[in-house]
């Protein structure tokens, strides 16, 4: 048992990162989670949404028996620690800050919380064989080993500097290497899959999530992803759980590869110059594939016929298309905030009603 007034020994290496002299440790959660606090002086407030993507995230690899990982967490010390001979010494009544990794932490501390309530409603019920599950999931989460980098030195300034590099610098690489690597998600992987088959047919960013004005490439794994939620289910935000097609598995992959390859036709032949034309633009992009899915439960049609219906769509595909007129600024000549959910919803609505007044 913790107690604030005795000294707790603990052991790591020492080295010195940028210049500053920083610790790398491992604890346990459930031991991590008593020396630390959140200073929002130094670093943003907790994300709901984002911690609850985070714990969904979490409690589907435990109950799937997938194993996860995270990167170390980051944290100032404070003065909370000092050598002592070949140990260090994490001092009574201090507490260092969490300069990265709050959302992580929060989210598991979430998932234990989530458990537990769990736990209590399926014993009620007298369920006692899921009950033990989930206390071993929760057990799990308690003794799951985080890695800590935890910097000597640093001053307020320099925690402010460390959180902002740390949260501007790799966020488009996280959700790329995600892209690239997870073999969990059958979106993801299905992505991959029809992908691999495009790549003499577009150029595709696979490790940005991401296409800036600089970029040649017409899309990005990540946004195709989105794409193809938005074709199957529906969804233009955070998809939740296992996926619901609305068709034969075995069809997916072809279905996913039409939607892509009708692109040749639609967009115009320089669709990624994103000065001129809205075709390489996410927003757009979604947009189109969630049109298709409105066509298809509209007309009750399958999906190849819906994406065929998109060529009835009449659309210059620039930025002063009248089509793209709720989000048109006249002073940039450009489209803005077409990514926004409620703007995608929009531009697919218009789509949908300029394709139903062509079949007239």
């Amino acid at each position: 048992m913790l107690n604030n007034d005795i000294s707790t020994r603990i052991q790591g290496t020492e080295y010195k990162q940028f210049g500053k002299r920083a610790l790398m440790l491992q604890m346990k959660f459930k031991t991590m989670k008593n020396f630390f606090i959140v200073d929002e002086s130094v670093q943003r407030k907790i994300d709901p949404k984002k911690r609850g993507e985070i714990r969904a995230f979490i409690i589907e690899s435990l109950e799937a028996g997938e194993p996860f990982y995270f990167s170390p967490f980051v944290f100032s010390a404070r003065g909370f620690i000092r050598s002592v001979g070949d140990e260090w010494e994490l001092t009574p009544n201090g507490k260092m800050a969490i300069i990265d990794g709050q959302h992580r932490q929060s989210s598991i501390a979430s998932a234990i919380i989530h458990l537990e309530s769990r736990k209590e409603a399926v014993e009620e019920f007298g369920n006692l064989k899921e009950a033990e599950i989930l206390t071993d999931y929760i057990n799990q989460l308690n003794n799951f080993p985080i890695s800590m980098q935890i910097y000597l030195d640093l001053d307020k300034k320099q925690e402010r500097q460390l959180f902002s590099d740390l949260n501007s610098e790799r966020r488009d690489a996280h959700i790329g290497q995600v892209m690239q690597y997870d073999k969990r998600d059958e979106y993801t992987e299905l992505t991959r899959k029809v992908a691999g088959e495009l790549e003499d047919v577009f150029e595709i960013e696979t490790k940005l999530s991401r296409v800036t004005s600089n970029n040649s490439s017409i899309t990005s794994l990540a946004t195709m992803r989105k794409c193809l939620i938005a074709l199957f289910e529906g969804i233009l935000t955070v998809k939740k759980g296992q996926p619901y097609f609305r068709c034969d598995p075995k069809e997916v992959p072809q279905i996913a590869k039409e939607f892509f390859l009708a692109w040749q036709i639609l967009f115009p032949r320089a669709m990624g110059n994103r000065e001129k034309y809205v075709s390489g633009l996410t927003g757009i992009q979604v947009a189109l594939a969630y049109c298709v899915n409105r066509l298809k439960l509209k007309n009750d049609c399958s999906y190849y016929e819906a994406i065929e219906q998109l060529k009835l769509l009449p659309c210059s595909w620039k930025h002063n298309d009248p089509l793209f007129d709720h989000l048109y600024q006249p002073q940039t000549k450009r489209i803005k905030r077409y990514s926004e959910t409620k703007n995608i919803q929009k531009t697919a609505i218009k789509m949908l009603s300029k394709i139903e007044e062509a079949k007239k």
